[in-house]
């Protein structure tokens, strides 16, 4: 079954995270180790594709939106798995919904601001995002 485009972020993650084996010392690390290269680029497009057009289609912006619910959940479980604590625990949802919300926010930015060749990078529009929340202590 093909991922839909809205989960391609989150898959690009999860996928990047097993395949390390968690050797990165903070989330945040394995998040901005992850390639954006020529096998993530069509996903890449397809999302940004997408993203653009959720400004006009509340339907698809429903579906990105369920894609970051569905996110948060994950984010807490890798969360959870690298600092001991529980998923369901308070302080690890809460970590969880920031960098979520961190996440979201700058893959949105990116793909309305793409396409420019001075434009920034996604790569470099979630380190920003990351550490104006200061993500990096997420261990």
């Amino acid at each position: 079954m093909r991922t839909p485009p809205a989960h391609h972020g989150l898959e690009l993650l999860t996928d990047h995270l097993r395949d390390s084996g968690g050797t990165h010392d903070s989330l945040a690390e394995a998040i901005l180790g992850i390639r954006y290269d020529d096998d993530t680029a069509p996903r890449l497009l397809a999302l940004r594709d997408l993203l653009r057009l959720c400004r006009d289609e509340p339907g698809l912006r429903a579906v990105w939106l369920e894609a970051h619910y569905d996110a948060e959940a994950a984010f807490a479980s890798m969360i959870s798995d690298r600092t001991g604590r529980p998923a369901g625990d308070f302080a690890v949802r809460v970590e969880a919904g920031v960098l979520n919300t961190a996440m979201r926010i700058a893959v949105e930015d990116w793909a309305l601001r793409s396409g420019g060749a001075d434009g920034p990078s996604l790569a470099e529009t979630i380190t920003r995002a990351l550490r104006m929340i200061d993500v990096v202590e997420l261990r």
